[in-house]
């Protein structure tokens, strides 16, 4: 029953506001086309991939170490997103193109990603410049394969695959977040009608008064909402009423006479 009177009321609430509920469909729409395109900037991700391991000569121990390399990703991961590493990698930018960008700024933009039982990882950098991301992620790299060398001991350590500037952005997601400003526009669409729904105490309708309030319908009194049809009605009645006047006249004289 629950369920029913809810259904009668999303199709009544449809039906009557269908048209704010456009308007606001839409209006979320524009909004968000606005913010994708124009407000939002563009973020581009290049990624470079390293491969850190440990040649051994006995076979029986080579499956050992792979796992110990593994494991060591997440150490590698604190490092790299550490000042031991961005430090040096900042300077070296700073010389090399100018860099300026603070060390908090710098860490924001790096992540490091691995696979489940992988010794490749990556570091990955996203910059709102597709070409100095690359630069920022090639450049992390070298300052990590330079530094793991002092703090841990390793010395076989491998960029696998240089970054190069993406062609694309990652973000923003257009078509997602066309699709949200569509589902935000609709919703605020319906909450805008069904508090105007809600707080309309107005009887529109004589099925709200017998089906809701079980009242009986006694009769009905017509109302005109325009007012000249009034004039127009009263208008017609006193031509009437003069034309009566004037029959009645004419019927008096030819007595008379």
């Amino acid at each position: 029953m629950d369920q029913a009177v809810s259904f009668d009321f999303i199709l009544r609430l449809v039906r009557k506001y269908w048209r704010a509920l456009t308007a606001w469909t839409v209006a979320g729409f524009l909004v968000a086309a606005v913010l994708t395109f124009f407000v939002i900037t563009p973020q581009y991700k290049s990624s470079v991939q390293i491969l850190v391991s440990r040649h051994s000569e006995n076979a029986a121990t080579q499956f050992a170490d792979q796992q110990a390399d593994v494991q060591m990703i997440t150490t590698y991961k604190e490092l790299i997103t550490n000042q031991v590493i961005l430090n040096p990698a900042r300077r070296a930018l700073k010389k090399q193109s100018g860099f300026t960008r603070s060390l908090g700024s710098l860490k924001n933009e790096v992540a490091v990603t691995s696979t489940q039982n992988s010794q490749v990882f990556s570091i990955d950098v996203t910059d709102a410049n597709a070409t100095q991301g690359a630069e920022i992620a090639n450049q992390v790299a070298k300052s990590f394969k330079q530094q793991v060398k002092k703090i841990i001991k390793v010395n076989n350590v491998t960029i696998v695959s240089p970054a190069t500037p993406a062609s694309a952005p990652v973000s923003p997601k257009k078509a997602l977040n066309l699709l949200v400003g569509l589902v935000v526009g609709l919703l605020l669409g319906f909450i805008y009608a069904s508090i105007r729904i809600l707080t309309d105490r107005r009887v529109h309708d004589v099925d709200f008064l017998t089906t809701e309030l079980g009242l009986t319908n006694l009769g009905q009194v017509n109302h005109q909402h325009h007012q000249k049809h009034v004039n127009q009605q009263v208008a017609e009645l006193q031509s009437t009423q003069k034309d009566d006047e004037s029959e009645q006249s004419v019927r008096r004289t030819r007595r008379r006479v």
